[in-house]
């Protein structure tokens, strides 16, 4: 994780890994791969990055959620 966050502020970006708020332009479907990845901890409710990134991967097919308790 701390190679991340160096690379990311080398390239003079927030560091993902500490970054929650919500990303300030849409992200391709790469990057919403890899927040999930690293925000792989936080709760979506909670986590505006991560709530971004599995919407746009929804969205997009790659994530299909579950369905909730008893709606089969």
């Amino acid at each position: 994780m701390a190679r991340l966050a160096l690379e990311a502020e080398q390239d003079g970006k927030p560091s993902p890994v500490l970054d929650h708020s919500p990303p300030s332009a849409p992200f391709t479907r790469e990057m919403a791969h890899r927040v999930l990845q690293l925000h792989r901890s936080c709760d979506r409710t909670r986590c505006a990055r991560k709530a971004a990134a599995w919407d746009l991967l929804v969205e997009l097919g790659n994530v299909v959620p579950r369905p909730a308790n008893g709606s089969m």
